[in-house]
């Protein structure tokens, strides 16, 4: 059975355009997910997974896959700066805004998991449920190295060869046990397709930003934005030889959150693959936990823009509840004033 997708667009409240996918039926009774990319990763992450949601048999679930600004099929930003996580958690707001959402469980890989922590600290109602893959509130440097390093590379990528190659060298190290099908389908989730050749599918700006950062004055410690999440349920997935997350902060999370759970993906790093089986087992049965502890379900109306199958969606400045350019209470303005903003992935 295929899914019902539909592509959108919507003009985020500074007018760049982003893009994405809707899975599913949005009056399915199952709680929405949103799913946020990671640093240089594209909305294909999710396809499989949220193909499989919307159409699971007993509990059908409503998707939204988001490209973030300078990735995959979202603009590009003429200002550079503007590739921070505050920016780009106000992006994924509208985005929930603009599908008529009250709340949804958010699943953020990487760098969606620190877009996640700022909807907590300036929206923490948005969020029903959360799920981390491979991140928290501490970040190992040595993980972010590596990924400066691969990031920045000068060798040409010019055949789907080149690209498996690409991405074997960039995880042997820290995947184990993959099938060729396994790196070949990594290959063609981190590049586009550009008439039979790969291309990168992201703002070059963005790998250019990393190159600035002194790894030796990067200290980060967002366990406040982290408690924001207290009142959801909470699944941290952690990649068994991740360099991001540590083991001892993914245990801390655990402790510290009062309904977190822990799920270590064996043989993976950073970040988990969500096309395997043991992966999606978990993911489906924490899903179901969070519909289950729900109290009470908010209405959610089947928005208009669904009806097509391309449609466009302008957040109104003139309405602060759902479009901005000026923070929109003290917690976000706190955030933009903290070293969040600035995060190196």
């Amino acid at each position: 059975m295929q899914p019902t997708v539909k592509h959108f667009e919507i003009t985020a409240r500074d007018g760049l355009v982003l893009r994405g996918e809707a899975f599913g039926d949005s009056a399915n009774k199952a709680t929405p997910l949103l799913c946020l990319p990671g640093l240089t990763r594209t909305s294909r992450d999710f396809h499989p997974l949220a193909e499989r949601l919307a159409t699971d048999p007993d509990h059908p679930r409503f998707v939204l896959t988001l490209n973030s600004r300078g990735r995959g099929s979202s603009d590009y930003d003429k200002n550079p700066e503007n590739y921070n996580v505050i920016t780009e958690a106000r992006d994924a707001i509208d985005a929930i805004t603009a599908a008529g959402l009250h709340e949804v469980i958010i699943l953020g890989t990487s760098r969606g998991g620190l877009l996640m922590l700022a909807i907590a600290a300036i929206q923490p109602n948005l969020i029903a449920g959360a799920i981390f893959n491979d991140i928290g509130p501490i970040l190992d440097a040595t993980g972010i190295a590596r990924i400066k390093t691969y990031l920045t590379r000068s060798e040409p990528v010019k055949t789907w060869e080149d690209a498996v190659a690409y991405v074997k060298t960039a995880n042997h190290k820290h995947f184990f046990g993959l099938a060729e099908e396994d790196w070949e389908r990594m290959a063609r989730m981190t590049f586009r397709d550009e008439g039979g050749v790969p291309k990168s599918d992201f703002d070059p700006y963005i790998a250019k930003a990393l190159e600035s950062i002194d790894l030796s004055e990067t200290k980060i410690d967002l366990w406040p934005q982290f408690m924001a999440l207290s009142h959801c349920p909470t699944l941290v997935l952690r990649g068994e030889t991740s360099d991001i997350l540590a083991a001892t902060t993914a245990k801390e999370m655990v402790n510290r959150h009062p309904d977190c759970q822990l799920f270590e993906a064996k043989g993976h790093g950073h970040a988990p693959l969500l096309f395997v089986d043991s992966i999606n087992d978990r993911i489906d049965a924490f899903l179901q936990e969070v519909d289950s502890k729900r109290q009470a379900r908010l209405p959610q109306t089947d928005p208009a823009w669904l009806s097509e199958d391309e449609i466009t969606y302008i957040a109104d400045p003139n309405h602060p509840s759902e479009a901005s350019s000026a923070p929109s209470s003290e917690s976000e303005q706190d955030l933009m004033d903290d070293p969040m903003a600035g995060l190196p992935i």
